[in-house]
Parts: structure tokens; C-alpha cells; sequence
């Protein structure tokens, strides 16, 4: 495999291991939100939670193609804290879908050719799902 593959795939690779804690994250945050109450912020972690399962599923496929096994997700992660009201667990899923997006943005440079496709994709996504928690948009999302 040549250096630039190398990177490619390690930067997939780094990105799964983001996936593999937003969906655990996510999840953790739309147990704790009411549909009735609340309910375009429990739209918004459902979109968001298939979003994380649907770019976890395309990396490791990328991954398992190169012939490598995907990296596994963690035991567990760290749950934000303040997510006692709709306004904490809004502004913790908008901060971990800033954290995602500013990540992609700094993985997009190492990859190459399809990978690097995938990833950008990815970024748009998290840019986007920022704007479905009520982020304003930016000129440069992720920096």
C-alpha cells in the first residue's frame, strides 16, 4: 500500500472512531429528550443519529475494502454534562456536531481520491445537522 493510501486510510479510520462516539453520544442525548415536549429537537438527534450510523457504516466499508479491520468502537465515551433541560441537550448535540465537523475538516486534507470524496460528504453533512440544532450558518463551518 503505498504513503498516500497509508494516510487515506488512516484518516477514514480516525473519522469511524468520531462516528463510533457521535452514535453513542447522540443516542445518549435522544434518550433524554421528550418528542412531545420538544419535539423538533428529538427530530433533529433522530436525523442526526441515523446521519452518525450511515457515515459509520460507509467508513467501515471503506476501510474493510483496503483490507484492514475497521477500528472498534470504545466501551464507553464521555456523556456532556448540563443536559438537564432541551436547552442543554440542544446545545451539547450542536457542540458535538461542531466538534464533528471541525475534525472532518482537518482528516479531508490526508485522504485521497474517493476517500477523500467520502469525507467531504461527511463534512457537509455535519455542517448541515449543525443548522438543525439552530447554529447560524458560517462562511467556513468546522474552523
Amino acid at each position: 500500500m503505498a504513503a498516500t493510501d497509508s494516510a487515506s486510510t488512516e484518516a477514514i479510520q480516525a473519522a469511524l472512531a468520531v462516528e463510533h462516539a457521535a452514535i453513542y453520544v447522540i443516542g445518549a442525548l435522544g434518550g433524554r429528550t421528550s418528542a412531545s415536549s420538544t419535539p423538533a429537537l428529538a427530530r433533529a438527534l433522530e436525523v442526526a443519529y441515523a446521519d452518525h450510523v450511515n457515515a459509520r457504516e460507509a467508513l467501515a466499508v471503506r476501510v474493510v475494502a483496503a483490507g484492514l479491520e475497521p477500528v472498534a468502537s470504545s466501551a464507553v465515551y464521555d456523556l456532556p454534562r448540563r443536559t438537564g433541560s432541551a436547552e442543554g441537550i440542544g446545545a451539547a448535540a450542536l457542540r458535538l456536531e461542531r466538534d464533528t465537523t471541525a475534525t472532518y475538516l482537518s482528516l479531508v486534507p490526508k485522504a485521497t481520491g474517493t476517500d477523500r470524496t467520502l469525507l467531504i460528504q461527511l463534512l457537509c453533512r455535519a455542517a448541515a445537522r449543525q443548522l438543525d440544532l439552530g447554529a447560524k450558518p458560517t462562511a467556513f463551518p468546522g474552523t
